[in-house]
């Protein structure tokens, strides 16, 4: 059996989208990330996916690696080294977490213990970066969705507004998005058409001029 002074830890910091980012604490009144050691046999992956479906009930979500920490520089106490995840998902699949969690707004957390500031810092600045280059913000879109919900996830990460005209003739002129024909009424507003996100495999073969 490993020894449980120098075991490695997970820590996830959960996003999701409720009018803006939102990550999830746990601990009731103090509050902090979802972390916790490594059991023995079971993988660091699977660990960090443990401490995420403990807190909100729910195991499809979009999960990445972020960094290793030294567990000392956290603050940790009773493990080596702290790996830390960073995972996604649309607030309709993860809900109301249990009464010892909450979502909080990233300007309105409280203030964290034990370094779990720092991850938390890194998760949205990963997540920001790879805006640029990858289809990540459809994590947090159901699987069809219009134009102007997808500008509101970009805008609520990068916590800048988008030029509408130039956001969609983008989004329009790429590989990823395929409009389904159907449209979505809201209120008053004019009927939104409804897209979805091309699978890779799809992006590939259309790029190689066989589309699916």
């Amino acid at each position: 059996m490993s020894d449980t002074n120098t075991r490695p830890a997970t820590a996830v910091v959960l996003f999701t989208m409720d009018r803006g980012l939102k990550v999830l604490l746990v601990g009731g009144s103090r509050w902090h990330l979802p972390c916790g050691p490594v059991e023995d046999g079971e993988s660091l992956a699977a660990c960090a996916k443990r401490m995420v479906t403990n807190a909100v009930r729910h195991s499809e979500i979009y999960l990445e690696q972020l960094y290793t920490f030294d567990g000392a520089t956290l603050g940790t106490q009773g493990t080596g080294i702290v790996v830390t995840y960073y995972a996604l998902a649309p607030l309709d699949k993860v809900g109301i977490p249990d009464r010892d969690s909450r979502w909080f707004a990233l300007a309105d957390a409280p203030a964290l213990p034990d370094g779990h500031q720092r991850i938390v810092d890194c998760a949205g600045d990963r997540l920001t970066a790879k805006l640029a280059y990858t289809t990540i913000a459809h994590q947090f879109l159901p699987d069809q969705f219009t134009l102007a919900e997808l500008q509101a996830v970009y805008e609520a990460i990068s916590q800048q507004p988008l030029d509408k005209r130039n956001f969609r003739r983008r989004l329009q002129s790429s590989d990823h998005l395929v409009e389904t024909g159907g449209i979505r009424r809201d209120g008053r507003h004019r009927p939104a058409r409804l897209y979805r996100l091309r699978q890779p495999d799809q992006v590939a073969a259309l790029r190689q001029g066989n589309p699916k």
